[in-house]
Formats: structure tokens, sequence, C-alpha cells
């Protein structure tokens, strides 16, 4: 009898243990109001979805929003968290990153309909995509004044604090390992974010360390004076410019204050720089020289606009679809789909914040980030930086530039790798960093060359080079 009973007890304890193991493979959300059950329009998927806000400042009411999508495996629970933050300053995560470039759908069709992205990202990591700082796409702030004034530190700080936040809200996450994510003028905010990491680590060691692994950005705004040289140098020979533009630009403008070329307080400057950008190349994509222009312009809009039409200074958009419709905006500005992402009804989701944008500290835009990447580099994380080679915006060649001044030991040299039988690019491994080029990619690498960007991403989370021929 007593052999029955014990037998009895180990087969119930074996079938808790396999039910643990199991519902260890799924997330299991520490705040189950923030559960995303489906998007309008949306395919049906395995993986969960959670949507909401973090306060980051209470007595102002400031809180940033995120979009989760836990990764598309079976082992979704142990794998990586990454964060994404787009650049600008002032863009949205949700609607370039996820709805354009690397999330699990894309709106292709004019009302609700959603398809799913095969080149998912969700399908090594789980994906966390933010709306960085406040003012910027859903994300809010109940303080008007707080739109007044942005910088660098300032965003830094409620983005670290956002972190910390939210692993309160999915502690069962804490413990993974932790990437952050971005393009261009996440150039400034990845780095940024991961000192503010790390001495966050250090100063309250214990149960809220985050477990900072590395960050991944692609055309990232790093130096002014490297990255405006280097996209002056690149148009010049591109030959998208002529040699009496590309002199008057060298003679006239002083690339360490520029936040790009042409935003200068030498007039000599900007009527060489408008000249290039108006006449020269007007009629080409400067965020991907070689894509097709349909003359009915791009990006960021008024809601009201059908099609998109560019700002004067964005570090980092451009519409996936150059030649359609802007159908992320209607999409994310419809009620259910706020209401479907606990989203606030009464925000106007636009793609990038014209105010964000224009109120943003030019001191923080010129503000080299290699002084942050001497001491990131002595802590020992995994940095990877990927350059699609035909953005004429925050282009190779100024990246370069800027690697070339970190003055790093060479560890593997240059090499074409291997993509699919074809050349994906080029790349070149550091002591400390690697550096990746993606061949035909302009500045949204993810959206121009989607296999080679999730081969690139998975490359960078196995911390293995990119395979050679």
């Amino acid at each position: 009898m007593k052999k029955m009973r014990m037998c009895s007890w180990v087969v119930a304890c074996s079938l808790v243990m396999v039910v643990m193991s199991l519902e260890r493979g799924r997330v299991q959300a520490a705040d189950p109001e923030h559960r995303l059950l489906r998007l309008p329009g949306q395919p049906p998927v395995r993986f969960n979805q959670y949507a909401g806000y973090v306060t980051v400042n209470k007595e102002k009411g400031r809180a940033l929003f995120y979009w989760l999508v836990e990764a598309d495996h079976k082992k979704a629970a142990t794998m990586p968290v990454s964060f994404w933050f787009n650049g600008g300053p002032g863009c949205s995560s949700i609607g370039a990153g996820a709805m354009s470039e690397l999330g699990p759908f894309f709106n292709k069709n004019e009302g609700t309909g959603l398809v799913r992205n095969k080149h998912a990202w969700n399908k090594a990591s789980n994906i966390v995509f933010v709306d960085s700082p406040a003012g910027v796409g859903y994300s809010y702030s109940n303080t008007s004044s707080d739109y007044n004034y942005l910088d660098d530190e300032l965003t830094a700080v409620d983005a670290l604090a956002f972190m910390v936040g939210w692993f309160s809200k999915f502690p069962e996450y804490q413990k993974n390992d932790v990437y952050i994510l971005g393009e261009s003028y996440a150039g400034h905010y990845a780095p940024n974010l991961a000192q503010k990491i790390l001495l966050h680590n250090e100063k309250t060691p214990g149960q809220s360390n985050i477990n900072l692994k590395g960050f991944l950005i692609g055309n990232p705004w790093t130096d002014s004076y490297y990255d405006n040289k280097g996209a002056v140098d690149f148009w010049y020979h591109h030959s998208l410019i002529s040699d009496e533009t590309y002199n008057e630009i060298q003679k006239s403008c002083d690339y360490r204050v520029e936040p790009a070329v042409g935003f200068s307080t030498s007039a000599a400057c900007r009527n060489a720089a408008n000249h290039a950008s108006n006449l020269e190349m007007a009629e080409i994509d400067a965020y991907n020289i070689y894509a097709g222009n349909c003359n009915a312009g791009s990006i960021v809009n008024d809601s009201t606009a059908s099609t998109k039409t560019r700002p004067s200074f964005f570090l980092g958009l451009k519409d996936s679809n150059f030649c359609g419709p802007d159908t992320t905006t209607p999409y994310l500005n419809l009620p259910e789909v706020k209401a479907a992402l606990h989203a606030r009804p009464g925000i106007n989701w636009t793609e990038c914040s014209l105010i964000i944008n224009s109120q943003y500290s030019v001191t923080s835009v010129v503000q080299s980030m290699l002084p942050v990447y001497r001491y990131l580099l002595t802590k020992g994380l995994k940095i990877w930086i990927y350059s699609g080679d035909i953005d004429g915006v925050v282009p190779t060649t100024g990246t370069r530039y800027w690697l070339r001044e970190l003055d790093l030991t060479v560890e593997v040299p240059w090499y074409p790798w291997n993509h699919s039988t074809q050349v994906g690019g080029w790349t070149q491994v550091y002591k400390g960093l690697t550096f990746v080029t993606v061949r035909d990619a302009g500045h949204m690498v993810p959206a121009d060359k989607p296999s080679q960007a999730l081969q690139v991403f998975r490359r960078f989370l196995a911390g293995k080079p990119l395979p050679s021929f």
C-alpha cells in the first residue's frame, strides 16, 4: 500500500514538473491588463503580445508607450529581451520599426489589413518597441512644458526609468539577456542608455539590475564632424553633387557644429547645402539613393495627407513604401487599434513629431558619442554597428571615419560576408566591436534588405562573425 501511494505521489510530481517545464516555454505576463489579444486585421499567431504604458515621472505625468512581441519560438521565456528605439529624434518605434521594418506585421492595405513579416526579428528574440522620448508616437506627458526642451540626458534618464518600470511589470524577464537595438539617432540613444544601465547596476546591485549584454545600431548618428564629413564625401563620390558644390560645402561648413549639413548659422554653408539637397539631389531619396521615386514625397505628414511628405531634418525615417500611400498613420489612429494597444484614445499618432524634433537640443545632437564608446568598450559588452551602404543621410563613409578615430585593434580583417551564396555586405571584427555593411541597403536596413538584416541580428545575438565564402 505504501509503495502504491509512493508511486502515485511520484507520478503526480512528475506530471507537475512536466507542466511547469512546458509553462516555462511561454511567457506568463505579470501585468495581464497589458495583454494584447489581437490587433484589428491581424492574422493568427502563436506568440503573445503586450502593450501599454510605463510611467517614468509620476510628478509630471510622463509615460512611455511600449509594444512587446514575444519571441515566435517555443522557448520564448528563455530568449533575450531586446528593446528597439527609432531615431529622429522624434520618430515612433511603433510605426517605423515595428510596422515598417522588423516587427511581426506590416500594414500593406487600406483599412485594417495586416500581413505577416516573414523576416520579423521576434523569430530570434522577444522585442519591445518603445516610443521615446515622451511626445513621440503614443507616449505623452501631462506637463506641456516637457515638450519645450529635450536633450540626450533627459531621454536617457526616462529610458532607464522605463526599463526599470517595465521589468517590474514583467519580473519573469529580469534574468534574461538584454539588448538595446535601434537606428539613426539611436546612435545617441543606445550608447547613452547603455551607460546609464551600467551605472544603475553599479549603484543598485541586486534584484533591479538589468542584465545588459550589448547593443546593435544601424546607420548610427554618432559624431557630427565625422558623420557630416562622411555624408558630403558620400554625395560627391557617388556623383550626386558637383565639384563646385562639394568645394563650397568643404569651405563654408563647420562639420563639428552642424546637426546636419545645411542647418548652419553660416549662410554660405546653408546655401551650398540647400543647393545640393534641393537642386542636385532633389529627385532622389537621400535615405536610399538608388530607391525608386514617384515624386510623391515620403515621410512624416500631417494626419490628413494621403502620402507622406519629408520634413527638412530627420535622422532616421523613410517610408518603407516610397511610392505608395501612407497606410500606417490611418491604421494607428483607428479607435479600435488604440483600444487593442491600450493607447490613450485622444492621442493623434504621427510617425515623427515635428515638435519634439524642433525642440530637441542641438548641443546634444552635435555631441560626440566617442567618449561614451571608449567607456563602454571597457565593459565587455557586445557592440555591433551595421550600415546600409547606399544611405546618403548617415552613410557608411562617416561611420568608418569615426571607427578609425577609436583606433581599435583589428581581430578579423575586412571580408565579404555570405548571404545565401551572395555578398550580403562586408564586415570587420575589432576588439570589442563588430562593423557590418549591408549591400544595397539604405538608411532603414530591415525594410530594404529584410533577410540580410535578420541574419545580422541572429549573428549578433549569437556573438558569431558573419559567414565568409
